[in-house]
C-alpha cells in the first residue's frame, strides 16, 4: 500500500533495507515507524506538534475524555461501511474482507487505535496505519500501537498508492480532498471531525473579552457524496487540576498565556464542552 515519497514507485516497509526501484532508501527507528518525508518536503527543522503538545495530547486521551467522541466516529464507520457492503465476517476461521483504514493525521494514535479495537470488536477485520508531519507524535504512536503501522509524513502528500483504502480519516487535521480522493478505493468512506461552535466555548470564555464560536463549516468535496453532517457533543467534567491542564496544555493557548493566567484558569474552570462537527463522505 506503500509508496516513495519521491517518486511514487511502490515500497514495502517489512524489507530491509526500505528501497524503492530507482534506490531512494528510508529508515525505519526502532519503535517501528518509518520516516517517508523527505528533507526537502520540510517547512521547518520540527515540522508539526511540539514534544509537550503531543505528550499533553496522549495524557488526555488516556484519561477517557474523548471516549464519547471515539464511539461515535466507531458507530458511524460501521454503518457505513455495511452500506458499502462491507460487512463483517461470520466465518469460523476469521476469514474475510480486510478494511484499510487510514488515519492522515494521526498524532499520538488516539483515534486509530480505538477505531481498529471498536470495529475489531465488532468483526472486522481491520489494518491500520497512519501519518503525520510531527516526528514525536509518529514515534509516540508507534511505541504504544504495534498492531498498526505509522510513517512520518505530509498530510497534503500521503505515502500511499492510488485506490489502496477503504476508510480515511481526518480529525482536527489539515489535508488534501485530492489526496483523499486519489487514496480511497471506489466508494471509500472519508470521515471527517472539526470544532463545531460550543467546542471548549467555557475555556475560551476564560482566555478572551468576546469570545467566538467556531463557524461549521460548508464545504463541499469534488469527487465526493455526502453521508452524513452533525454535531455531536457532551461535557468534560474534570477531576483534577491536572486534568484540566493537560486540555489546555493541548491547545494553542498553553503557549499564549502567562503562566499565572494558566494557573487562574486551572483553578477555576470545572468543566468544559466538547463539541464536534462530525461529517461522512462517500467517494463517487
Amino acid at each position: 500500500m506503500w509508496h516513495c515519497p519521491l517518486c511514487k514507485t511502490p515500497i514495502s516497509l517489512a524489507s530491509t533495507p526500505i528501497r524503492c526501484q530507482n534506490n531512494h532508501s528510508f529508515d525505519k527507528a526502532k519503535s517501528g515507524y518509518v520516516n517517508l518525508l523527505p528533507v526537502q518536503f520540510k517547512k521547518s527543522k520540527l515540522p508539526g506538534d511540539d514534544k509537550d503538545m503531543v505528550k499533553a495530547r496522549r495524557e488526555f486521551h488516556q484519561r477517557g475524555a474523548y471516549k464519547p467522541l471515539k464511539a461515535k466516529m466507531a458507530s458511524l464507520l460501521e454503518q457505513a461501511l455495511i452500506a458499502a457492503d462491507k460487512q463483517p465476517t461470520c466465518s469460523a476461521n476469521g476469514e474475510g474482507e480486510t478494511i484499510n483504514i487510514y488515519d492522515t493525521g494521526c498524532g499520538e494514535g488516539s483515534y486509530l487505535d480505538s477505531l481498529m479495537q471498536d470495529l475489531s470488536a465488532k468483526g472486522f477485520i481491520v489494518n491500520g496505519a497512519g501519518s503525520d508531519i510531527a516526528k514525536i507524535a509518529v514515534e509516540l504512536a508507534a511505541k504504544a500501537y504495534k498492531q498498526a503501522q505509522f510513517v512520518v509524513a505530509s498530510s497534503f502528500e500521503l505515502p500511499i498508492i492510488n485506490n489502496s483504502q477503504d476508510v480515511m480519516v481526518k480529525v482536527f487535521a489539515p489535508g488534501s480532498n485530492d489526496e483523499y480522493r486519489r487514496a480511497l478505493k471506489a466508494n471509500g468512506i472519508l470521515l471527517t471531525v472539526d470544532p463545531a461552535p460550543q467546542h471548549l466555548y467555557e475555556l475560551k470564555q476564560q482566555v478572551y473579552d468576546n469570545p467566538k464560536q467556531h463557524q461549521l463549516s460548508s464545504e463541499t468535496r469534488d469527487g465526493f457524496t455526502h453521508l452524513k453532517n452533525e454535531c455531536f457533543s457532551f461535557p468534560i467534567h474534570f477531576e483534577s487540576a491536572e486534568h484540566a491542564l493537560s486540555l489546555i496544555k493541548m491547545t494553542p493557548f498553553y503557549w499564549k498565556l502567562s503562566e499565572g493566567k494558566i494557573n487562574e484558569i486551572v483553578g477555576s474552570l470545572q468543566q468544559v464542552t466538547a463539541d464536534f462537527h462530525i461529517q461522512l463522505w462517500q467517494k463517487a
